[in-house]
């Protein structure tokens, strides 16, 4: 989202903002500052950001009523999570004083802290204008940032800056203190009740429905996979102006216009094809625009720039996407749906998700059962590590996240859901395309989760096909083509030849970098790993690649040089 705005708890008295900071509101002795134009609510002592929706009816809620005002003002985010939902930031002013800030829960806009409790921000960029320190890298949180991919936790990565999880409260003033006002536990129902296909393909069409309104023109990215598809379908019932757009390589696993077409066919609506160079992208182009932490995915840019360019061009207030789909239809690869079938059905529950298991897998489900009862017997660690060339200087345990600690009394299947929820929250706002144009992700909408979080994990895989429940739900909005699809295109075919064209090139920008000075990387054994083609490193080289966009963030942050390569 591209909310630009900051939070500064100082003296009324204070100077006045730095740069092109300008002061927008206040609440207390807490100032709203801004560095462009921000469209916000005020009611009475409370402050309302982004887009928000009602959860009585879905509908947009623009402006706060003062009943609603009060009940914030008096029970705080506990009211806000319970009757809002959407993407926005929340700020208001207890009747002790205190300033409190929510990120909406799962798709809330960025926000991040000085650990003193100071000022809160939205970009680096203005976390600069305040007048912070925002070059020094804290070596260990990039390490854990490594070895736990994709796990994100409050750390940042600059040294004395933390994020604001979505659905944590930030009390401005020193020491700043975070609380935790939504889980996806409050959801977890024990025991789990079968899902109405009806009743699914219901929330799904509403939540689309909703954020359809928000805008005047909506462009969809569409893949023509069966979570964007089922995005398209549900827009297709409103009455929103959109059109989709697919990307397209020249390789056969980036090209999936049939699949699109289809959709787009059975919509009736416009589908524009945007055919990315056949150039291998530069993994060492130097950021667009620093991060606070790390997240951008320096080869995909160019498919980013074209679908701003495109959304631009049409006019388009938002980008849809089905990103999150995977994650809340429940595509979980592993023996925990089998464990929790056996735990809360019965036996024959528990055999037939086995039996799903392996024709999920292709494997037997003698397979399947063997990898249950290792389940049953030894509770897997709560996130894989991943030591591939990383030095031992930082080694870390798991980052503290706070869905972590409340995981206990949950059950192997439901525990393995919210790890997929979690899985996704890092690429919400890890594209650039979401510093131009708001990206809107409909299917991790705050009442979508929530129910999905009460579904027996079983039910998404019955029948031995992934995300069977959506397909089910959706049959009659979809083409065959699509229903019946199991494979998924990507850009993947674009890394290997960026890789192999570069190979020296990486090998010094890794070695000669910050990550290898402050003791992260393993520098020979890259050296070794970059001496041989992707064609002989298995998935080796895409860890390479990860280890670039961490030293490109890493060099932005510090403002070190960097160089293209060749």
């Amino acid at each position: 989202m591209t909310l630009r705005i900051a939070f500064e708890a100082r003296a009324a008295s204070h100077s006045e903002p730095r740069g092109s900071l300008r002061e927008v509101a206040r609440l207390a002795h807490v100032r709203l500052l801004s560095d462009a134009a921000v469209a916000f609510s005020k009611k009475g002592n409370t402050l309302l950001f982004g887009w928000a929706f009602r959860r009585s009816d879905n509908r947009a809620c623009d402006e706060l009523g003062d009943d609603e005002a009060r009940e914030i003002e008096a029970r705080g985010a506990e009211w806000a999570v319970k009757h809002l939902w959407g993407n926005y930031l929340l700020a208001w002013k207890e009747p002790a004083g205190d300033v409190h800030v929510l990120r909406s829960p799962v798709t809330g806009p960025a926000l991040f802290f000085a650990e003193d409790g100071a000022c809160a921000f939205s970009h680096l960029e203005i976390g600069k204008a305040m007048g912070l320190s925002l070059d020094r890298l804290d070596p260990a949180a990039i390490d854990a940032q490594l070895r736990f991919p994709i796990l994100r936790g409050p750390a940042t990565g600059i040294a004395m800056v933390r994020e604001l999880l979505a659905g944590e409260t930030l009390m401005m003033g020193s020491p700043a203190v975070v609380r935790q006002a939504w889980s996806p536990w409050s959801f977890t129902v024990r025991p789990p009740v079968e899902a109405s296909l009806d009743e699914l393909r219901r929330h799904v069409m509403s939540a689309v429905g909703a954020w359809s309104t928000r805008f005047e023109r909506v462009q969809l990215e569409l893949s023509g996979g069966l979570d964007s598809s089922i995005v398209a379908a549900s827009l297709a019932r409103t009455r929103a102006t959109w059109r989709a757009v697919t990307l397209v390589t020249r390789r056969p696993d980036g090209d999936e216009r049939r699949y699109a077409h289809a959709v787009a066919d059975h919509a009736d609506i416009a589908l524009l094809e945007i055919l990315l160079n056949a150039a291998p992208p530069d993994p060492l182009a130097a950021l667009g625009e620093p991060r606070v932490r790390p997240g951008g995915f320096g080869l995909i840019d160019e498919s980013d720039i074209r679908l701003c360019e495109a959304a631009e061009g049409y006019g388009a207030g938002a980008i849809f996407t089905g990103v999150g789909g995977d994650n809340l239809f429940g595509y979980i690869i592993s023996a925990a749906p089998v464990v929790d079938a056996l735990r809360f059905a019965g036996l024959g529950a528990a055999w037939r998700a086995a039996s799903d298991l392996g024709r999920l897998t292709n494997t037997h489900m003698l397979e399947a059962w063997r990898f249950a009862i290792r389940r049953l017997l030894k509770r897997p660690p709560p996130w894989p590590r991943d030591e591939r060339f990383l030095a031992s200087r930082h080694a870390s345990t798991v980052p503290e996240h706070p869905w972590f600690a409340d995981a206990s009394a949950a059950s192997d299947g439901q525990r393995a859901y919210v790890g997929m929820l979690m899985r996704i929250l890092p690429f919400l706002d890890g594209y650039d395309r979401a510093f131009h144009v708001p990206v809107i992700a409909p299917l991790l909408s705050q009442p979508l989760v929530e129910y999905g979080l009460g579904v027996p994990v079983w039910q998404w895989s019955a029948g031995g096909h992934d995300r069977s429940l959506a397909r089910k739900a959706f049959a009659g909005d979809l083409p065959a083509l699509v229903l019946q699809r199991r494979t998924k295109g990507g850009l993947e075919s674009l890394f290997v030849p960026a890789y192999d064209r570069n190979r020296a090139h990486l090998r010094d920008f890794l070695q000669e970098g910050l990550l290898a000075a402050l003791g992260i990387i393993d520098c020979d054994a890259i050296g070794a790993a970059t001496a041989r083609p992707a064609g002989a490193l298995d998935n080796d080289y895409v860890r390479i690649l990860q280890l670039v966009d961490m030293e490109r963030w890493a060099r932005s942050v510090a403002g070190a040089p960097t160089a293209g390569g060749q």
